[in-house]
């Protein structure tokens, strides 16, 4: 999917979390490129106001507003949030691109969540909780979370989430979180059926994709620069997902030939997918974030 072919996306809100570098860099410039209006997301807003400049140098007309999203802190995505309900009344499009990848020593943020699952996954939760009001106000709103092959080394460990027995393995604690953004993204579209909502919730990955991240602390060394495709293309499965018509909830989209290709939907089993696994995961997410996503449908106004 080149930027030409890329839907029209002229009245859309989006927002896309980690949009200053790489994938969400790429993401933030096609959707604007194509008319959507986009809040670049970062921890570090200098670095997004940076990223903005260099879209606005291509794409004078972008409309790129920058806001800080610390995804590993509460009161960061509490404040977000807010931020965005005084501004917006619906929101479109959640990109939930962010992330961190192979971290090389155990990590923990301040209430003591393992840092790939507190970044990847029950940052997203939070984030994607906190906007439901807006999610639920757009016509026909779409969520897109990011994930990974990697979701095929992950288990969810209830009993040792945090990675307090187990011998620390940051290919195996990035895999938990990715099979954590799979589970989230299947009982997100439960829900939004159960509320009677025409809200998509889909996930996609990229692939082996030459990102900053990928060739430092991904795969990386030869293998990585030889063999990774570029942004423009690794990007493609989370635009398909993002913006393409006639696409059904819970599909997982990524390339055809599992690190790279043209995108294509993945099938995922119900041994992925375990629905006792993904309950009782979303049922501790909303415990460990305190947000409580609605189970009944907004009345109107």
């Amino acid at each position: 999917m080149s930027l030409p072919s890329l839907a029209s996306q002229q009245g859309r809100i989006a927002i896309v979390s980690g949009g200053n570098v790489g994938l969400g860099y790429e993401s933030v410039r096609q959707l604007a490129q194509a008319g959507a209006q986009v809040i670049l997301a970062c921890r570090d807003t200098n670095k997004g106001e940076q990223a903005k400049a260099s879209i606005l140098r291509q794409q004078p007309r972008a409309d790129i507003s920058v806001l800080a999203l610390d995804l590993t802190r509460a009161e960061s995505i509490e404040r977000f949030s807010r931020r965005f309900a005084s501004r917006f009344d619906h929101l479109d499009l959640l990109l939930n691109n962010a992330g961190v990848v192979n971290l090389p020593q155990l990590c923990r943020n301040e209430c003591g969540h393992e840092m790939h699952m507190a970044t990847n996954h029950l940052g997203h939760f939070a984030l994607t909780g906190r906007l439901m009001p807006q999610l639920l106000a757009a016509p026909e709103a779409r969520v897109v979370t990011v994930s990974s092959g990697g979701y095929k080394w992950g288990v969810i460990d209830f009993d040792d989430l945090n990675w307090h027995r187990r011998p620390y393995h940051r290919v195996k604690a990035y895999g938990d979180s990715k099979l954590a953004n799979l589970l989230f993204m299947d009982e997100l579209q439960r829900r939004f059926r159960q509320l009677g909502s025409p809200a998509l919730s889909l996930a996609a990955h990229p692939g082996l994709s030459a990102t900053e991240r990928q060739q430092s602390i991904g795969i990386g060394g030869w293998l990585s620069r030889r063999l990774a495709t570029p942004v423009t293309q690794g990007v493609r499965p989370q635009l398909l997902a993002a913006t393409s018509a006639d696409l059904s909830g819970g599909q997982f989209w990524g390339p055809r030939f599992g690190l790279w290709g043209p995108p294509r939907p993945i099938a995922l089993t119900d041994e992925v997918l375990d629905p006792a696994i993904r309950s009782r995961l979303w049922t501790l997410s909303e415990q460990l974030t305190g947000v409580q996503y609605p189970t009944t449908a907004p009345t109107a106004a």
